[in-house]
């Protein structure tokens, strides 16, 4: 059965008391439904899109009133679904709203599914599907960051690329398939160098956009950092005065952390997602065994490492273990407890680390840290971000289709090259467009639509 042609309904407003809730109706019975739900000294049939009405909710069965609400219709097409869309705006509560909502789905709506309004304005054609993802990122957004790329997404700044690239690659595949038409004549060798041009010129542009992923998922889900070190260097004291609360268990006895501790936190316009790691160590106990495991695949996973030593000792076997484990990870040096009298000899660490940005700092008072905040930002940020450059990509999906288009087109290339069949490089340019199609909805499958909008809230 066609779901899509059903009016739908669903509280568009978080749960829990609060000055306002809204209950959302999109489809065709939109007005109709309200009508019979609400009284007002406008009659629906006066009703001006985009004005709301005074009024109150009463249930047509008892005749008792609900709440004194207001009402406001978007007319199709324009509102977000494309469709008419009503918003009862009741006082916030959620008996109030569940009896608004059950009467709203008793008299012909239906309870929507997740993110079926966003799914409806795809449909619609009101977004492409980059733009109905982008209204989920925008939802989401945890930072400054993530929320100007989730805006810019939802204007289209994506799609134009995408499309862009798409167009591009539709002109190549037209010479092609002329060719295939006319074989008589064929795609000659200079023409050939010319395609060979114009798909490497696209590939590059994809090549872009595939390497923004990186930076992309940064902004979206925080940076990965991982403090590191070997016990006793001030590991969990760093933790919580970069938390600026007492969040992790500190004590003079080495091992006290045996386990990953992981906690948020903000730098600046980004969030970022800092463990705290067992202590590398020769000879562990089995639970230290244990905890060191897993501090290696904190290490694994990590966008930065802050790779913590003792400033009051000399390095030893200890710090050598873990300078090892690090290796030539992204990193930062942290030589902490800079309020006591030095006793380590920088020019002890190995390139890797001598390389690397190193800096004093004390979690005791608390010195270097402002420092340290700036550099993470300066490492898990690049500058073509900061100044807002190119566009960023911040989704796996987008990133493995753009990876199959490129990979198709490297194909093409060599086809070209190698004065092959055109067929074979029609097949392989239709591929790179359906990845691409993909991305902005021009292709599509109903499982990718099901598994895109199942993780939207009801009610978006």
């Amino acid at each position: 059965m066609d779901k899509t042609n059903e009016t739908i309904a669903a509280i568009a407003t978080p749960p829990g008391a609060g000055g306002i809730a809204v209950v959302r109706l999109s489809g065709s019975q939109s007005k109709n439904i309200v009508a019979k739900l609400f009284r007002s000294l406008v009659e629906p049939d006066l009703w001006k899109p985009r004005t709301a009405y005074f009024g109150r909710i009463f249930d047509p069965d008892s005749k008792g009133d609900i709440d004194e609400v207001l009402v406001t219709w978007f007319k199709a097409p324009k509102s977000f679904t494309a469709e008419d869309i009503i918003e009862i705006s009741s006082h916030g509560g959620v008996y109030v709203t569940s009896r608004i909502l059950q009467l709203v789905l008793h008299h012909g709506a239906r309870l929507a599914e997740p993110g079926e309004f966003t799914k409806r304005a795809f449909l619609n054609g009101r977004l492409d599907l980059s733009q109905a993802e982008a209204v989920s990122d925008l939802i989401n957004a945890c930072s400054e960051k993530s929320l100007q790329i989730a805006l810019s997404q939802l204007r289209g700044n994506l799609s134009q690329s995408v499309n862009e690239i798409y167009q591009e690659l539709v002109e190549v595949l037209s010479q092609v398939e002329t060719a295939i038409d006319f074989p008589e004549e064929g795609l000659e060798f200079e023409v050939r160098k010319q395609l060979i041009d114009k798909v490497q010129k696209v590939g590059d542009k994809l090549d872009s956009l595939i390497r923004s992923f990186d930076q992309g998922k940064i902004f979206r889900e925080g940076a990965r950092i991982a403090l590191t070190g070997k016990p006793n260097v001030g590991k969990s004291s760093l933790l919580n005065t970069l938390l600026k609360e007492d969040r992790a268990i500190v004590t003079s006895i080495p091992g006290t952390t045996r386990d990953s501790l992981e906690e948020r936190i903000r730098i600046k316009d980004i969030h970022a997602c800092i463990t705290d790691t067992a202590g590398f160590r020769s000879n562990p106990d089995a639970i230290e065994q244990e905890g060191i495991n897993r501090a290696r695949e904190v290490l694994e996973n990590a966008d930065l490492v802050l790779a913590v030593f003792d400033g009051s000792n000399s390095l030893d076997d200890n710090d050598e273990l873990v300078m090892k484990e690090v290796g030539t990870l992204p990193k930062i040096t942290l030589i902490n407890k800079s309020d006591l009298e030095s006793g380590l000899d920088q020019t002890q660490f190995p390139e890797a680390f001598s390389k690397s940005t190193i800096l004093k700092v004390s979690a005791k008072d608390q010195s270097g840290i402002e420092e340290l905040f700036d550099e993470i930002y300066k490492k898990v940020v690049s500058d073509k971000a900061v100044a807002g450059e190119s566009n960023i990509i911040v989704r796996e999906r987008h990133r493995d289709q753009l990876r199959r288009a490129f990979e198709s087109l490297k194909i093409v290339c060599d086809t070209l090259g190698n004065n092959l069949s055109e067929e074979f490089i029609a097949v392989d340019i239709n591929s790179a467009l359906d990845c691409l199609g993909t991305i902005i909805g021009k292709t599509f499958q109903e499982d990718l639509l099901h598994q895109i909008f199942n993780d939207f809230c009801i009610g978006k």
